[in-house]
């Protein structure tokens, strides 16, 4: 009698270690599997088949204002590449800075070059800003707040500003440079030399039409401010696939059409800076 019982027992343990086993199999499987979708899902490793170099200090508001005509900046007959990719970091400017594509595209081509900053601390100590409408709006400061939904934005001299005064208390022999107007071919040659470029596009490459808002000035003059405006990192392009990579502070590391690069590079108004 003993002898069956002690058999009953050892047929039931033997069945929980199989059911317990079984259990534990399942779990591995569907953490690696969990896993491997947080990795494909991860933004920095997704990929959607998404003239001068003259110091511009400051720019003509006019350029910006109403009845634009928009220009073709000149191809430069310049070497480069048939393809790069810099590894530049993805920092994402949510939900922190929801209109702070501008310094977060800056925080990270300075985690590039191997400087120790963060997205909110550059904000807060280097970005010009304001909400007063004025002469030099977008492009001597930031209009609005980039903590807020409603703050708008800035171009290419605003974040040359903020850069060089980091680098400057940073004791860096590097300079931030706004190379806008530049040729792709320009930008090209930068990248090729190592330096990945902050430049203006669209937030919506679905939506092709970009519109401007005149925006009325104390002195009477507008600004116009084209919709869909977003600041990304060029760090990469492949001319046989004829694609760009932007490092987008929304998006993550995207792939994107050159032609559709190029379209909106020229929307924005060839806005583009460098630091080297």
């Amino acid at each position: 009698m003993k002898g069956v019982n002690l058999s009953i027992m050892k047929n039931i343990v033997l069945k929980r270690i199989l059911l317990i086993s079984s259990t534990l199999a399942l779990i591995v499987t569907i953490y690696i599997c969990v896993e491997e979708v947080k990795k494909r899902n991860t933004p920095t490793d997704f990929k959607v088949s998404v003239i001068s170099q003259q110091e511009t200090s400051s720019v003509d508001t006019s350029k910006y204002s109403s009845n634009i005509i928009l220009t073709t900046a000149a191809e430069n007959d310049i070497a480069f590449n048939q393809a790069v990719e810099l590894d530049v970091p993805f920092v994402n400017q949510n939900p922190e800075l929801p209109t702070g594509c501008e310094i977060t595209s800056l925080t990270s081509v300075l985690l590039y070059l191997g400087f120790n900053i963060d997205k909110q601390t550059l904000a807060k100590n280097y970005l010009p800003m304001s909400n007063e409408t004025g002469d030099g709006m977008f492009i001597n400061y930031f209009f609005g707040s980039p903590w807020q939904t409603s703050g708008m934005g800035c171009f290419a001299p605003t974040i040359v500003t903020a850069a060089n005064h980091f680098l400057k208390d940073n004791q860096s022999d590097k300079q931030a440079y706004s190379i806008s107007y530049s040729s792709v071919n320009t930008l090209f040659s930068e990248l090729s030399n190592g330096n990945p470029v902050i430049v203006w596009t669209s937030f919506n490459y679905d939506e092709k039409e970009v519109t401007y808002k005149d925006i009325a000035q104390p002195d009477g003059n507008h600004f116009s401010w084209p919709s869909y405006e977003h600041c990304v990192v060029l760090s990469g392009y492949n001319l046989e696939n004829n694609t760009v990579i932007l490092t987008d502070p929304t998006y993550g590391i995207v792939q994107r059409n050159l032609d559709d690069f190029t379209y909106f590079y020229q929307k924005y108004f060839y806005q583009a800076v460098v630091i080297k």
